[in-house]
């Protein structure tokens, strides 16, 4: 039992939740060396390669979708620890506040290095937006969706309604064969997904404010996931320290669909609303595998990712045009725009957030014992 007064903490969630955030880098790095990508990107570099075009689906096909999982989980956590009331100032704090902040350095930002693309001749003719101010919430979008579920979840709470209902479902669940549980966790979260994908296409939420019906029943799933299997972590725990390998199959499924054709097919799309349910099962058996109390240079890493993932966006699209008409490989360029990117951001983590005031409100942690049940 825990004692009184203290509460646990998740290292390895944490840790996968970081990572999934980290990834956003990866992934907004690799546009520019997608093949023919022409009018849909604001950079034609003069390298590119196949790789690029399966990385860009393989990571959208289920980054956001784990960090969803996960932040609901924490988001529940979050209201017992603080209440109904504790609950939306904290939720406040941490999500309206940074989107407020940013969003307008961010669009800037954009509009600046878009503007610097065109005069350095390295922007595709057709590519719509040229110079022009685009009022959409760029990578700040899941700030704008992870508020409405919590505000969502706060209402059904406030109205006696937390999910014990839907967590005594999942803990019967539980208790069923694990083979039988493998193959039904997949389809009954995966078969809805696929066929949605299949029906309205790629979910697109950066590219408007008002809230897409199709983005906030995908990422909504994954979020009331995440938010009912705090009502059943001791139980969950127990079973998805097995079952890891449903991110290896994940992956292997994603590998398939986003190497071939058969991403823009029918059958692909709802193959890869299979992905992130295996990715995320997978990834949660990971993190329970992780000892408290992590190494303090992967916490520091878990610590800045909020931040990382904050600043990073106008950083990679400025580096991705100032290398743009350098004759180096594809992979060459994208490994630098990733590493600089990933030093900007992390430095800047040190020396401005990183035991400052702004600390606190951007994830870091003060330093504990962890607690062990």
């Amino acid at each position: 039992m825990m004692k009184e007064g203290t509460v646990r903490r998740y290292d390895g969630l944490d840790v996968v939740r970081a990572g999934a955030m980290l990834l956003g880098v990866c992934y907004h790095a690799a546009y520019p060396y997608v093949p023919d990508l022409g009018r849909w990107y604001f950079v034609a570099d003069s390298a590119s390669s196949p790789v690029f075009l399966t990385l860009v689906g393989v990571l959208h096909s289920f980054r956001m979708q784990l960090f969803f999982a996960l932040a609901g989980f924490f988001a529940h956590l979050v209201l017992e620890r603080r209440g109904l009331e504790g609950f939306l100032v904290d939720r406040s704090r941490r999500l309206v506040l940074p989107f407020a902040f940013a969003l307008p350095l961010v669009l800037t930002a954009d509009v600046q290095v878009r503007r610097w693309s065109l005069s350095a001749g390295v922007m595709p003719p057709d590519f719509a937006p040229q110079a022009a101010v685009q009022w959409v919430p760029s990578h700040l979008w899941f700030l704008e969706y992870l508020f409405l579920f919590c505000l969502l979840a706060w209402g059904l709470a406030r109205a006696g309604w937390e999910g014990r209902r839907a967590a005594r479902w999942l803990g019967a669940l539980l208790r069923v064969p694990e083979a039988l549980l493998v193959m039904g966790v997949p389809l009954v979260m995966g078969v809805p997904l696929g066929l949605a994908l299949m029906r309205w296409g790629e979910v697109k939420p950066a590219l408007s404010f008002v809230p897409q019906v199709h983005a906030v029943f995908h990422y909504g799933v994954f979020f009331a996931l995440g938010w009912v299997l705090w009502l059943t972590r001791d139980a969950v725990e127990v079973l998805v320290r097995r079952s890891w390998w449903m991110a290896v199959a994940g992956l292997a499924v994603a590998l398939y669909v986003f190497s071939r054709p058969l991403q823009w097919q029918p059958p692909g799309h709802f193959l890869a609303g299979m992905v992130p349910v295996l990715v995320t099962v997978g990834c949660l058996g990971l993190a329970f595998r992780v000892p408290a109390a992590t190494r303090p240079w992967l916490r520091f890493l878990v610590e800045s990712s909020y931040w990382v993932y904050l600043v990073h966006y106008p950083v990679v699209l400025a580096l991705q045009v100032w290398v743009a008409r350098w004759g180096w490989p594809a992979g060459a360029k994208y490994a630098l725009v990733v590493s600089a990117t990933f030093a900007l951001a992390l430095v800047s983590f040190r020396v401005v957030v990183y035991r400052s005031a702004l600390g606190p409100w951007l994830g870091v942690k003060p330093v504990s014992p962890a607690v062990t049940t």
